[in-house]
């Protein structure tokens, strides 16, 4: 069986993942609080990469607002 690089990697992170989650078990709140931050960057991140994939209007270049912005003075 050849070893998958790839799965090996995602295996590992699953368990680093497990065991922090049991090592902070005794901070619930704090633990609920990243972990539902982490997912929600999760799922911002696949729906961007889903859009992007299927052609969807992304968000415009923030450089040019940015300079008009500066130079605008707001």
């Amino acid at each position: 069986m050849p070893l998958d690089p790839v799965a090996l990697a995602a295996a590992a992170s699953f368990t680093v993942g497990c065991a922090g989650i049991h090592a902070l078990r005794r901070h619930a709140d704090v633990l609920t609080l990243v972990l539902g931050v982490l997912a929600y960057g999760l799922a911002t991140l696949v729906g961007a990469l889903l859009a992007g994939r299927s052609g969807l209007p992304g968000l415009p270049d923030p450089v040019p607002a940015w300079a008009f912005a500066t130079t605008a003075g707001l």
